[in-house]
């Protein structure tokens, strides 16, 4: 397999844009990766096009990704549409990483564009029961209308992180950690400091989740440009690339979290420890929290001091979603992994302003989505070094 890097990484900022469709989002994001890589748009070999939605939320099925390149003015590339639940972008980027380190090409492009923002938020819900099993979907009562369905399993999980000795006073520490993030980052949704008694006096949602514990709904994209050719200063090396899907065997890791992750650790010949920083999974602030576990950073039964000592906190010892995650950053699911590698390679190159890890040198960036019986169906992992 050749050396791999990302050369450049362009993002839109994420919210709520009702007069702006995939397309003007993917060519903000798509113009920004080129121009930041110093490539022309004939240097790039083939597109790798994440979406998750847009089927079922704008009707636009089958061709999503050629419709951005053809308005675009690209040429007759090939371009392979991803469609993979939240783990979509991160999937985009591995099939990108697997196509140059492979030798197939050596320029490629990675996108992910969704836009999942409307008036009428029914329609949105509505979409994402499609990233059930839906032979095997339990959900309750205004899921799909008043609320994402996601969050009834993500309530499940606070239940069972509380019957473990986790706190909603934890829930909303990590939460505040992720609203102070997101306030440092200009590309983020949400950019207002919040404390833990404002987000626990928040609207409620399901269970002990409120609102400013869950990613809001909104519009955005992100892309990298991936490449074999040559070496230059703020080059980025994809060391690892791992897709995982959930396992029916009875043993072993019980989520495609803890495989996409730990197959990575084993590809980049490193462990948990030896990170200076992660870009996590959070749809929802205790989702965070299983994903410390499941990636091997914390250890079961520590959730509550880590959460309540700031340990993930910028500065802390293992900073955790630096970009304020998809609670603050924002989630427009077929975007948010290739969101958090473009955070991850600002923070490698030293260019994150002031939410900057210090001497920041290896990064895991991990998105997952999907639901089967309860358990994340797909998960995407990258380790990322300078």
């Amino acid at each position: 397999m050749r050396k791999t890097v990302i050369r450049g990484v362009g993002m839109t900022p994420f919210g709520r844009f009702p007069d702006l469709g995939i397309k003007d989002l993917g060519r903000q994001a798509i113009e920004g990766a080129l121009s930041d890589a110093g490539v022309e748009r004939d240097d790039v070999q083939a597109v790798f096009f994440a979406n998750a939605a847009a089927g079922l939320t704008t009707g636009q099925e089958c061709i999503r990704g050629e419709t951005v390149t053809h308005a675009m003015g690209f040429g007759s590339i090939p371009v392979n549409n991803v469609e993979n639940a939240c783990a979509s972008g991160g999937n985009a980027l591995h099939l990108a990483w697997s196509a140059v380190a492979g030798g197939q090409y050596d320029t490629v492009l990675a996108v992910g564009a969704e836009k999942l923002f409307f008036e009428e938020r029914a329609k949105s819900f509505a979409a994402f029961m499609g990233g059930m099993d839906v032979d095997y979907q339990e959900i309750a009562d205004g899921a799909g209308v008043t609320r994402s369905p996601f969050i009834d399993r993500y309530a499940k999980v606070a239940k069972l992180l509380m019957d473990r000795g986790v706190t909603a006073e934890g829930f909303a520490h990590v939460a505040a950690k992720a609203h102070h993030n997101g306030s440092l980052n200009p590309l983020a949704q949400r950019r207002q400091e919040r404390t833990v008694e404002e987000i626990l006096a928040a609207r409620p949602v399901l269970g002990p989740l409120t609102v400013l514990m869950c990613s809001p709904v909104g519009d955005g994209a992100a892309a990298a440009v991936v490449t074999a050719v040559g070496r230059r200063k703020g080059d980025v090396t994809i060391r690892a690339s791992q897709l995982r899907s959930l396992s029916a065997e009875p043993n072993g890791p019980s989520d495609s979290h803890e495989f996409s992750a730990h197959a990575a650790y084993e590809q980049a010949g490193i462990g948990p420890n030896q990170l200076d920083f992660a870009e996590l999974h959070d749809a929802t602030s205790p989702g965070e929290i299983v994903s410390w576990v499941e990636t091997g950073l914390c250890a079961a039964g520590d959730e509550e001091q880590w959460a309540r000592e700031g340990l993930t906190r910028l500065g802390g010892s293992m900073p955790v979603n630096p970009s304020g995650g998809l609670v603050a950053r924002g989630h427009p699911i077929g975007a948010t992994g290739l969101g958090q590698v473009y955070e991850a390679v600002q923070q490698l190159r030293g260019t994150a302003g002031p939410r900057q890890i210090e001497g920041a040198r290896v990064a895991l960036s991990q998105c997952g989505g999907g639901i089967i019986r309860q358990a994340t169906a797909v998960s995407c992992a990258h380790i990322l070094v300078i």
